[in-house]
This record gives C-alpha cells, sequence and structure tokens, in this order.
C-alpha cells in the first residue's frame, strides 16, 4: 500500500464513520422526554426519603442536615446509594432548605437528633444561593408580565358571522307547514 492510496481511503470516509467526537456531543444533549423522566426519578427518591426518615427530611419545614449524612443513610440500607444521591441533590436544592440555613441553626441526623451547627461560611452560601433563585423567579416573572398584557390587550377575535336568513313571512311560513302536512298524509304506505 502507498501513501496516495492511503490519503485517498482517509478521504473517502462515509458518514456512518464520522469522528466520534460529534456522535459523543449528541448523546450529552438531552430531550425534555428524558429531562422529564430524570426529574421524576429525582422527585420519587425525594419523596421516599421524606417517607422513610419523617424526623430529619420535610420539604415544607426543612431542617438543615448533619454533614456526612449521606453516609448514615447509605449505612441504614433502606435506599441504594443512588437513590440516596438524588433524593439529597432535589432536597438539598430547594428554596426552602436553603432559606432554613442560617447561622447558628442546629443540623439534624436521620432520626432528627441535633449534630451540629450551621457555621457562618454555609450559611453566606446558602444565602446567595437562595438570592439567586429570588432571581431568576422575578426575571421569569418580568418575562411573563408582558405576555399576559398583550393578551389583555388584544381584542377577542369577534365570532364568524352567519349568512343572514332572508326574512320569511307569516304567510309563507304558513304555507310551507301546510305543503308539508299534505306530503306526509299523501306519502304510500309501507306495510
Amino acid at each position: 500500500m502507498t501513501d496516495e492510496t492511503t490519503q485517498e481511503d482517509v478521504s473517502q470516509t462515509t458518514p456512518d464513520e464520522q469522528p466520534k467526537a460529534e456522535t459523543a456531543t449528541a448523546k450529552k444533549k438531552k430531550t425534555d422526554a428524558q429531562r422529564k423522566k430524570e426529574f421524576e426519578a429525582n422527585r420519587k427518591a425525594m419523596d421516599d426519603l421524606c417517607e422513610l426518615y419523617p424526623q430529619a427530611f420535610n420539604p415544607r419545614q426543612p431542617k438543615p442536615l448533619k454533614i456526612g449524612i449521606h453516609e448514615a443513610l447509605a449505612e441504614d440500607g433502606k435506599l441504594s446509594k443512588t437513590r440516596i444521591r438524588r433524593a439529597l441533590n432535589v432536597y438539598v436544592r430547594l428554596r426552602s432548605y436553603y432559606a432554613c440555613m442560617v447561622e447558628g441553626a442546629d443540623r439534624v441526623t436521620i432520626d432528627g437528633s441535633a449534630a451540629g451547627t450551621v457555621s457562618a461560611e454555609d450559611a453566606s452560601h446558602a444565602k446567595e444561593k437562595l438570592d439567586a433563585i429570588d432571581k431568576r423567579r422575578a426575571e421569569r416573572a418580568a418575562k411573563a408580565k408582558p405576555k399576559d398584557k398583550a393578551k389583555a390587550k388584544a381584542k377577542p377575535k369577534a365570532k364568524p358571522k352567519k349568512p343572514a336568513q332572508p326574512k320569511v313571512s307569516a304567510e309563507d311560513q304558513e304555507n310551507r307547514l301546510q305543503r308539508k302536512l299534505e306530503a306526509l298524509v299523501n306519502k304510500p304506505k309501507n306495510d
């Protein structure tokens, strides 16, 4: 085989032989259905965690969790490590969880007992995250308002009008009714 043959072989690749980098990026992009499925799985894992350990996990009134609580959850063996990771990822990113992370607040273990306090650094980090969430919510609300105003200002679409029916006099109606009755009476009977 010569160098010329090798160069020709390389330049004549088929679409199936495209570089793997292109297919790798295609795999990384998730579809809406995949994201929804993942979100539902994560949410279900968090719900399971809240059901199994109500003393420590309550999304409506969260408490700061003990650092390393995932290890205690894994040792307990009620959930797999993957489900624990999914559940904690959702739980600790809740707006209400960031709001409860104030300096000096007690951290809790899986049985609800105190295990340390929230440091100033942790409280500061939570405050930053909380501010970012509130900012994103405000931006979304601001974007939604102009659409709502535009809809309110737009005139409702008029219903298409039916073609006007020719006015029929009472005499014509009477004659029409009389013809129908006569046709009905004269109709051949089916026996």
